[in-house]
């Protein structure tokens, strides 16, 4: 294959700076623009001046030929040569000088005699000035008048001179073009890619540690590097807002974490110490805090999970609503208070087990929390946008949520106070992920007041129509 040969070249051009790279394709360019344009430059002048001489010498052939009719086919024998020509001969029908000017030749024509019928046919002939004793050569047309023939011929040393001179000035004046050129690329590139590299800079700066307060400079210009660094800087916000993030998760777990590892070690250096007949009593205690631990490694799990996601689900399939809601209530026939449901036949586009986990976790809050019992219900929902809806309510007569922290419960391990807190059970992280899955699931979730007690309201857009 050709291109092996020439990976080196590939080799040395990847080598190079993008500086470089811009310089050398542009002054590439310019310089086959210009030899290019040269090329051109000379053809046509070449071409129009020797238009020009033809012109000059078929004006100069008329001339004498009207000079040749007027004198009945005999013309002087010398004469004269107009402007810009340089030799004029007439010739006869046997290839005779007739009539010349001063510097033509008075017995030998200009033309062989194939070269005069070509003359004769209107042809242009270029011979050697040495068949005139002329330096150069030479342009020769021809005018028939009879049975004579006008021979008109015109130096094309100027030309060549006009020429040479051009092609001089193009050998010597398109490198230093090009030259120019690449020193005015080079500097204007380095000038444009100066804000590249301080964003380069800037960049190399920047650590985790210190990204609070550390961003990469904007240019004043309005262009697409100024653009950059704006889209940059906001990748950074959002990089910044991540990382704390995490440490914030990261501490909170560290200290749910470290509240009933606590408390077992306590109970187990309290066991140690007691007799063997009453270790059942500490034994139930550890138990609770080893439910407490299962519970918050859960939640972890799950909300790790839906950050690793993004917000996208792992699965979908259509999900029965009402049934799933019904079979979930059944494992509650033995809480704490009574959870009674009411279901509507709804279809929604949903992860089944992520749908589970919301229903368990409003639930579980609700029994917590309540005073007398719990309620559950499936509903048609408001259209929005077009789009069909459904309802999930779950409510109790507990003591509530003051309507000012109802949006600051969905934040990770943030708890009201009173009895809604660590003691009562809670991770901190059921509203979370309750949130979280209804989000990835397309819909919202609220808190309302109940009078008494608290209301949580889901809302999700059906996939189909049940069936009737």
């Amino acid at each position: 294959m050709i291109w092996p040969r020439f990976r080196w070249l590939g080799e040395w051009w990847g080598a190079r700076s993008l500086r470089a790279r811009i310089t050398i394709a542009a002054s590439t360019l310019f310089a086959i623009a210009v030899v290019t344009g040269t090329v051109v430059l000379i053809t046509v002048l070449q071409g129009s001046l020797i238009r020009a001489l033809d012109s000059s010498a078929s004006k100069t052939g008329d001339d004498v030929a009207t000079l040749v009719r007027r004198s009945g086919g005999d013309p002087p024998a010398t004469l004269l040569a107009g402007s810009g020509v340089d030799l004029i001969q007439v010739v006869s029908i046997n290839d005779q000088v007739v009539a010349r000017s001063p510097l033509a030749d008075l017995f030998v024509p200009m033309l062989d005699p194939a070269e005069l019928a070509r003359a004769r046919d209107g042809h242009r002939i270029t011979i050697n000035g040495n068949r005139a004793s002329t330096d150069g050569q030479l342009r020769v047309s021809g005018v028939s008048v009879g049975n004579q023939t006008v021979l008109v011929a015109t130096s094309l040393s100027r030309v060549d001179q006009s020429v040479h001179l051009l092609r001089t000035v193009a050998v010597v004046g398109c490198p230093l073009a090009v030259l120019v050129m690449a020193l005015a690329t080079y500097w204007f590139v380095g000038r444009t890619l100066r804000p590249v590299a301080g964003l380069r800079l800037g960049a190399e700066e920047i650590t985790a540690a210190g990204l609070a307060d550390q961003r990469l400079p904007v240019p004043d210009a309005q262009d697409e590097v100024q653009r950059l660094a704006v889209t940059l800087n906001a990748m950074l916000d959002r990089i910044d807002a991540a990382t704390k993030r995490q440490r914030t998760f990261v501490g909170d777990a560290a200290h749910e974490l470290r509240s009933p590892l606590a408390s077992l070690r306590v109970q187990l250096e309290v066991a140690e110490r007691l007799p063997p007949e009453d270790w059942n009593a500490v034994l139930r205690d550890s138990l609770v805090d080893v439910n407490r631990l299962e519970l918050l490694v859960d939640d972890l799990l799950a909300t790790a999970r839906l950050d690793e996601a993004g917000g996208a689900l792992r699965r979908r399939e259509m999900v029965e609503l009402d049934v799933l809601v019904a079979r979930t209530c059944t494992a509650y026939s033995s809480a704490r208070v009574p959870v009674t449901v009411h279901t509507a036949p709804m279809i929604v586009d949903g992860d089944p087990d992520g749908l589970r986990r919301v229903i368990v976790n409003l639930i579980d809050n609700a029994v917590r929390h309540a005073r007398t019992g719990v309620a559950v219900a499936v509903i048609a929902g408001r259209h929005t946008a077009g789009q069909a809806t459904v309802q999930i309510e779950v409510t109790d007569d507990g003591p509530g949520i003051p309507a000012h922290e109802r949006q600051r419960v969905f934040d990770r391990f943030y708890r009201v106070g009173g009895s809604r807190s660590r003691e009562s059970g809670g991770t901190g992280l059921g509203l979370p992920i309750v949130r979280d899955l209804v989000r990835a699931h397309g819909g919202t979730v609220r808190l309302a007041d109940n009078q008494p007690g608290l209301r949580a309201i889901i809302t999700l857009p059906i996939a189909a129509e049940p069936p009737h």
